[in-house]
C-alpha cells in the first residue's frame, strides 16, 4: 500500500525542502499542503504532490485531505513550519497519527502562555508582563523594571522584538506590534504583547527530541547575537563551551520547561540564558531548531535530527537508542549588512571556499533585492558554514571568512563589509 506522509507548509529555508526530499528515501509519499506554492524556492524540483487549499483553515485542510487523498494510506503528518504546529498537531490528533497534543502546542506557540505555564510550575524564567493596551504599561512596569524586552507573543524569527528603555519606547513597539493585523503566513495575529525582564547575559539554545517517553539531550548551541534594541541571532556553534556543571544545569531546567508544557513527541529548541542566578528560559520552540542548527549537530555528531523528525511523525523513530557524542565543532555565521541600500553582489565568496574548514557559503540575498540593517531574521543576506577540532578553531575560521566577504550595494558602487563577529 502507497503510504501518504503530509507536510503542512514548511519553513523557506533549506529544511524545509530538503524534508519532502527525504521522505521519499524512506518509501513514503510525500504530500505538500500549501497556500502559496511560490514561496518556496525549489520545490518543483522535489518531485513531490503538491496540494493547494487554504492551510489556514483547519477545515479546508480536513475537507482536501479526505478528499483528494486515500485516508486510510495516511502514514503521518508534520510542518517544519513555527506556524503551523498547532494545525498540524489538531490534524494528528484526528487521524490517529504520532503527534504532540493540541494544547502543548498552543502554550508554546503563543509565549505569554509559555510563560504562565512556566510560573504555575516554577520554572526558572525572566520577569514577565502580559500587555494588551498602554493603560496597562505601568503595572507591567513595576512587575518587571526597565530596560525590558517587549515583543509579540506570537511570531518568530526575533520579529518585532526590540529592547525599550523608556515607557515612551514600550508604548511605540506596542502599537507597532498592534497595528499588524496578521503574520508573514496570513494568519491573525494575537492583540497582546509580552513585556520581559532584560537579561544582559549569554544566550545558549538546547536541542532535545522526545520519542517513547523519552527525552534525550542532543546538545547546547552557543549563539551570538547581534546588537540592541534588537535581537538577530547570527552566529551558532555546536556543541557550546560549557563546564560540565553548566551543561548540566541548563539540560536539567530545559527538561523541567518540556515536561512543564506538555511535549511528547519530536525535537524541541529551546533558548535559554544563563544568569549569575542561574539558567533562565527564554523561550520554548516545539519543532527543529532553525537557522541551520540541525546542519551543524549532522556535521559535529553525524545524526540527522530532520531525519529523526520525519521518522517520528511516522512513529517509526529510532534516535532514543543512539549514543550523543561530538566529533567535532562546527558553526554557522549569517551575513548581516551595517548599510542600508540594494544588494548588487558579494565579492569573496569563491575565495572564503577554498578555504580550510569551509563547507559551505551561500548568499540568499537577490540582485535588486533591499538591504536592511538587520532588525530581524528576514534581514540575513546569506551564510557560511565551518568546522574544526575545537571552539577556538571552529569561531577563528567562521571570523576570517567574514573579513574575507563584503557587499556591493548598488546606491554606493563600493564594498560595504559585513557585520563582523563579536570577539570571544
Amino acid at each position: 500500500m502507497n503510504r501518504l506522509l503530509l507536510f503542512v507548509e514548511s519553513n523557506t529555508t533549506g529544511t524545509g525542502m530538503l524534508a519532502l526530499k527525504k521522505a521519499q528515501a524512506y518509501g513514503v509519499t510525500p504530500v505538500f499542503l500549501t497556500n502559496k506554492p511560490e514561496r518556496y524556492l525549489g520545490l518543483a524540483e522535489t518531485g513531490c504532490q503538491v496540494l493547494m487549499c487554504d492551510t489556514n483553515s483547519l477545515e479546508e485542510l480536513r475537507q482536501t485531505i479526505e478528499t483528494r487523498l486515500a485516508v486510510n494510506q495516511l502514514c503521518g503528518i508534520m510542518t517544519t513550519s513555527e506556524f503551523y504546529l498547532v494545525t498540524t498537531a489538531k490534524l494528528a490528533e484526528l487521524y490517529g497519527l504520532p503527534g504532540n497534543p493540541p494544547e502543548a502546542m498552543e502554550i508554546c506557540r503563543n509565549k505569554a502562555k509559555t510563560r504562565q505555564r512556566l510560573s504555575e510550575e516554577g520554572v526558572e524564567q525572566p520577569r514577565f508582563a502580559i500587555v494588551q493596551d498602554p493603560a496597562q504599561i505601568p503595572a507591567a512596569m513595576a512587575a518587571v523594571g526597565l530596560p525590558c524586552v517587549v515583543k509579540p507573543v506570537d511570531d518568530s524569527g526575533s520579529n518585532d522584538v526590540k529592547l525599550c528603555h523608556t515607557v515612551e519606547q514600550i508604548e511605540q513597539q506596542l502599537a507597532v506590534i498592534l497595528a499588524e493585523k496578521l503574520n508573514t503566513r496570513g494568519q491573525q495575529r494575537e492583540r497582546a504583547i509580552l513585556i520581559e525582564e532584560y537579561l544582559d547575559d549569554p544566550e545558549f539554545s538546547v536541542e532535545m527530541f522526545t520519542y517513547a517517553g523519552q527525552t534525550i539531550s542532543i546538545g547546547i548551541t552557543q549563539k551570538q547575537i547581534s546588537g540592541t534594541p534588537f535581537f538577530v541571532e547570527h552566529q551558532h556553534i555546536f556543541p557550546a563551551q560549557l563546564s560540565t556543571e553548566t551543561a548540566e544545569q541548563i539540560k536539567d531546567t530545559v527538561l523541567r520547561a518540556l515536561t512543564a508544557v506538555g511535549i511528547q513527541n519530536g525535537a524541541t529548541h529551546t533558548e535559554v540564558k544563563v544568569t549569575s542566578k542561574g539558567c533562565a528560559i527564554i523561550e520554548i520552540n516545539a519543532r527543529l531548531a532553525g537557522g541551520m542548527i540541525p546542519e551543524l549537530i549532522h556535521q559535529a555528531t553525524g545524526i540527522d535530527l530532520l531525519e529523526q523528525q520525519i521518522k517520528a511523525a511516522m512513529g517509526e523513530c529510532t534516535i532514543h537508542k543512539q549514543e550523543v557524542a561530538s566529533k567535532e565543532y562546527a558553526g554557522i555565521h549569517f551575513f548581516l549588512s551595517e548599510q542600508e541600500g540594494t544588494f548588487q553582489r558579494a565579492e569573496g565568496i569563491e575565495r572564503v571556499r577554498n578555504m580550510p574548514g569551509i563547507h559551505n557559503v551561500t548568499i540568499t540575498a537577490r540582485e535588486g533585492g533591499q538591504v536592511h540593517v538587520a532588525q530581524n531574521a528576514y534581514h540575513r543576506l546569506g551564510y557560511v558554514i565551518a568546522s574544526g577540532t575545537t571552539y577556538t578553531e571552529t569561531e577563528k575560521r567562521l571570523t576570517e571568512a567574514v573579513r574575507q566577504i563584503a557587499l556591493v550595494l548598488e546606491e554606493r558602487q563600493e564594498a560595504v563589509p559585513l557585520l563582523q563577529p563579536a570577539p570571544g
